[in-house]
């Protein structure tokens, strides 16, 4: 199996695994707040990605690449996790599915920036997979109204995927040069640095004992499924697929998560669910070929090179 067939297969995994998530994630929400699982989670990573690292790869990282680790955590880690709960709690859920669609859309913006080009072909199969989350989560969640404050909501929740996105771009490089579990080592212990002076004191506060078998299930699934297995999914993704392809798996989550209600919950499957899985899976498409093509060219242009240093 060629490693992009098992990198999309991956992807796939890790977007039903989030999917699972959003049906189990709320028997532990009565209990712990989403900061504090947030920090739970990064001690979590750290320590089982840093004992995993310590016993099989024993990688020493580069006092400059540390920094640069080091960001990565701040941004894909703490900062995106942070302003996502908190504006979570501030706006509405359907607005803050619709905007953590815009990830791939901040993804495009930095390459545009940096490389000075447009690619037309992933730029249009990243909005219309946009086009198919709105039209998914629009058609069978319906406006809901009703928050707190849904301005600083809507603005926190849009930092949070420009943060995640930044995480993306940073992050390439360093999996080029060093094993996925060096780098998770890190990035979880940096996050584990920044969110423990705040949140560290909560983590004492949690009544343990209250914890039902449903929360204690939903905690280990969070913590395994979705903070371990995720994580190496995502990071072997990274390592051979480009970014903007990795990020567009984003849209397949709220497909998933309603596929799973049709199936677990007994809902009905409504039009939108399969227009929209149309769209997002059309818009993957041609992402990936965009991608395709222009590693096509650039293999092109290397064996010219060779040809013509060889003449």
């Amino acid at each position: 199996m060629k490693k992009e067939y098992l990198a999309h297969f991956f992807l796939i995994l890790e977007s039903l695994l989030y999917a699972g998530s959003y049906t189990v994630a709320n028997d532990a929400s009565n209990y712990i707040s989403p900061f504090e699982l947030t920090l739970l989670r990064a001690i979590f990573a750290a320590l089982i990605f840093g004992t995993a690292q310590f016993i099989s790869v024993r990688e020493k990282v580069d006092g400059r690449d540390l920094f640069l680790l080091a960001a990565c955590s701040l941004f894909g880690i703490t900062i995106s996790n942070v302003l996502f709960f908190g504006g979570l709690a501030l706006t509405t859920p359907i607005n803050a599915s619709l905007l953590t669609l815009t990830s791939p859309l901040f993804l495009i913006l930095f390459a545009i920036i940096a490389r000075g080009e447009i690619e037309v072909g992933k730029l249009v199969g990243v909005l219309v997979a946009s086009l198919g989350g709105v039209f998914l989560i629009w058609g069978d969640t319906g406006l809901a109204t009703e928050a707190e404050n849904p301005l600083l909501g809507n603005i926190m929740v849009g930092a949070s995927a420009g943060s995640y996105a930044i995480y993306l771009t940073l992050i390439r490089p360093l999996l080029l040069k060093y094993h996925p579990l060096t780098i998770l080592r890190w990035l979880f212990t940096f996050g584990m640095l920044y969110l423990f002076p705040i949140w560290g004191w909560g983590l004492t506060q949690i009544e343990w004992g209250e914890f039902n078998s449903e929360a204690w299930i939903a905690l280990g699934f969070i913590l395994i499924c979705i903070t371990f297995i995720t994580f190496l999914l995502n990071t072997f993704a990274l390592r051979v697929l480009d970014a903007s392809i990795v990020s567009t798996y984003i849209y397949t989550t709220p497909l998933f998560t309603a596929l799973i209600g049709i199936l677990l919950e007994g809902n009905s499957s409504s039009f939108s669910l399969l227009i929209a899985g149309v769209l997002i899976l059309f818009g993957g498409y041609l992402v990936s070929q965009t991608n395709e093509i222009l590693e096509d060219d650039e293999e092109e242009e290397e064996e010219e090179l060779v040809v013509d240093s060889i003449l």
